[in-house]
């Protein structure tokens, strides 16, 4: 066998799935068709759990990043005005596409897995031992064995259509144009959240919307202090043409499509990085077909930015220690197919999340009113932390709740939480022994090289968590631990 895992795509889930497994000690093998990494900006950003995930992780140690919990945040057109909450549940990670896929790329190698870019994957075929893949390369065609294939090869992903997955769902009617421009300083005027130009005021990175459109804007710098001043991160949103050109965005197309939202023109000098695309949202039927797994975009698609690097990264932490556990022979029955149980919900969430948004974007009465509506009811704290939690993602749990099957980090309090977090960057299983006589130490000693134990006598009661950080079980009792042990970690 060539490589236990094979993972097709090398974005970011594909690059974090192979770091997932590689600390849990199955090197993955990477194959990439793209002979060089995608130079064009596409998220410019993280949003929600996966950025306190990566910090916990140990990932962003020694960078100048890390999660920020943001006062206000757009949702769809209106702005979550979360500085009015005790404290903000949304955290954001400021951080370009290509620079987390480097940070990630840096991070799977150093834990073991190989990288192998200019290489397709052009067929497979599954036996119940494994994966037999045709794979095209720079020295022609060749042939791998793996005991599971992981697709994370986007939205048009080839594993999915190979394996005869079903991705129903439905496309925008609206085309996005966006790019990164120059407009001279002495034209632009940004004061607080607004941007000033030829006496158009336009509020930061929300989107601007008028009777024919949206525009969005906001100045590199807010992401990355070291970029030029007179460079903007700009999109205009507008009804999608009947005969929409299949060729590249070009300076003066961006331009038009700016004249036609706001009615004038901006002082654009240069466009780089342009594209244009139309939006989707759709959810394969499944994530797993045998031994084929499906992660990030290759499993669901999203209407709305700044959710769907959360949600891949996010499989790619659920997945990993199943996958690596599976792959070692240690995994009990069923274990990897909790990853569809767990992870094909939170991503239905995400897509109800961003569908919610477009259709809040709508022209015409009803979406008005809609907006109206919403924007009061958003002024009650309940409902705006709630929104902002699911916005985060931290509102999925993976069992029975309120405490099992939360997030530990959440969840616990005081020790107990900070233990969950260091826990985090181990990526080990953790019991914490709330218990004075040790009695559930005890208990967990026969899975010991598998699996830490932290004392915490008095602190609440005694918890086993997952290497993803997820509770599976709370309690006193030795007999449910040794039942939650059994069934997350098989037999010990």
């Amino acid at each position: 066998m060539d490589a236990e895992v094979v993972i097709a795509g090398a974005g970011p889930t594909g690059l974090l799935l192979a770091y997932e497994l590689g600390r849990a000690g199955v090197p993955a093998l990477v194959l990439d068709r793209s002979p060089h990494p995608d130079e064009q900006p596409r998220a410019n950003g993280l949003v929600g759990q996966i950025t306190r995930v990566l910090a916990y992780r140990g990932l962003l140690h020694g960078t100048p990043l890390h999660p920020v919990a943001v006062p206000r945040f757009p949702f769809g057109p209106l702005t979550l005005e979360l500085d009015r909450l005790e404290a903000s549940p949304l955290h954001v990670l400021p951080v370009p596409q290509r620079a987390l896929e480097d940070l990630l790329h840096s991070a799977a190698t150093a834990a073991g897995a190989t990288v192998r870019r200019g290489h397709e994957v052009t067929g497979f075929a599954q036996t119940d031992d494994g994966v037999t893949l045709d794979v095209r390369g720079p020295d022609g065609d060749t042939t791998l064995t793996a005991g599971h294939l992981v697709g994370c090869d986007g939205g048009r992903s080839f594993v999915r259509k190979h394996a005869g997955i079903a991705f129903p769902g439905i496309t925008s009617d609206e085309i996005s144009r966006m790019a990164r421009v120059t407009m001279p300083a002495g034209e632009v005027t940004v004061d607080g959240g607004t941007l000033t130009v030829r006496g158009v005021r336009l509020a930061l990175l929300r989107p601007n919307r008028t009777a024919t459109g949206t525009i969005t804007v906001a100045p590199q710098r807010m992401l990355d202090p070291a970029a030029d001043p007179d460079v903007y991160i700009l999109a205009t949103s507008e009804p999608l043409p009947p005969n929409r050109p299949d060729q590249p965005l070009t300076l003066d197309e961006l331009r038009a499509s700016v004249h036609r939202v706001i009615g004038t023109d901006l002082p654009i000098t240069a466009a780089h990085w342009a594209r244009s695309t139309v939006a989707n949202s759709r959810q394969a039927e499944t994530y797993r077909s045998g031994r084929v797994l499906l992660a990030g975009d290759a499993a669901h698609v999203f209407a709305a930015g700044g959710t769907a690097l959360n949600a891949g990264l996010l499989d790619a932490v659920n997945l990993g220690w199943k996958l690596a556990a599976t792959a070692r022979g240690t995994a009990p029955a069923g274990l990897l197919d909790t990853y569809q149980a767990e992870r094909h919900p939170a991503a239905r969430r995400a897509i109800l999340h961003t569908r919610a948004q477009a259709a809040l974007s709508a022209s015409g009465e009803n979406a008005e009113a809609l907006r109206e509506i919403l924007t009061d009811v958003l002024r009650h704290p309940g409902p705006l932390a709630h929104l902002a939690a699911l916005m985060e993602g931290s509102d999925v749990t993976y069992g029975p709740g309120p405490l099992t099957g939360g997030w530990a980090p959440d969840v616990l309090d005081g020790p107990a939480a900070t233990a969950a977090i260091n826990q985090l960057g181990t990526g080990r299983p953790l019991v914490l022994d709330a218990t004075d006589g040790g009695k559930i130490a005890t208990a967990a000693d026969p899975w010991r090289q598998r699996l830490d134990v932290v004392a915490l006598p008095g602190a609440g009661p005694s918890a086993f968590i997952r290497p993803d950080g997820y509770l599976a079980w709370a309690g006193d009792s030795p007999d449910g631990l040794h039942e939650a042990l059994t069934r997350w970690m098989g037999a010990p």
